[in-house]
């Protein structure tokens, strides 16, 4: 896991900014290292703990991305790594999921408020089950579902 540094303004979505800087970045070196990469471009990412919908971390992309999406892992994914930050009450992430066999990474930015009790829930409930529900879908419901290990890993370190 890559920690990127702490930046942001409560007020503001300029940490936002910053991390899809860090993406690009990341994605080049991956691509500097021969991998093909899919940057995604999510829009809304809402924590679902279960209580009215299922237990996931619902990410929303944009439909015309989604058909490569699901191209690029129907492979499956078998590792992913993660860039993260913690600008003022956010965690901010970048999710890379790899398919190493195919030296593809496909990067997912995502964030969660440290105020938000749905996202305390789902990664309670994640790290007790020992792996995050993973959503990528688009208005339409087209949807990938993955499990992530190691949930633990998008827990911030509290300040």
């Amino acid at each position: 896991m890559a920690v990127v540094s702490e930046v942001g303004d409560d007020r503001s979505m300029e940490w936002w900014d910053l991390l899809l800087e860090e993406m690009a970045a990341e994605a080049a070196a991956y691509e500097a290292d021969g991998w093909q990469t899919l940057a995604l471009h999510t829009g809304d990412v809402t924590p679902r703990d279960g209580s009215v919908d299922e237990l996931a971390l619902d990410v929303l992309i944009p439909d015309n991305e989604f058909a490569t999406l699901e191209t690029a892992l129907e492979d499956g994914v078998d590792s992913y790594d993660l860039l993260l930050s913690t600008p003022d009450e956010y965690v901010a992430f970048v999710i890379v999921l790899e398919n190493t066999a195919r030296e593809l990474a496909v990067f997912v930015p995502a964030y969660y408020s440290r105020r938000d009790d749905a996202a305390a829930t789902l990664l309670r409930k994640a790290v007790d089950a020992g792996e995050l529900p993973l959503v990528l879908r688009t208005l339409t419901d087209d949807r990938v579902e993955l499990s992530l290990d190691d949930p633990e890993l998008f827990l911030a370190d509290e300040q």
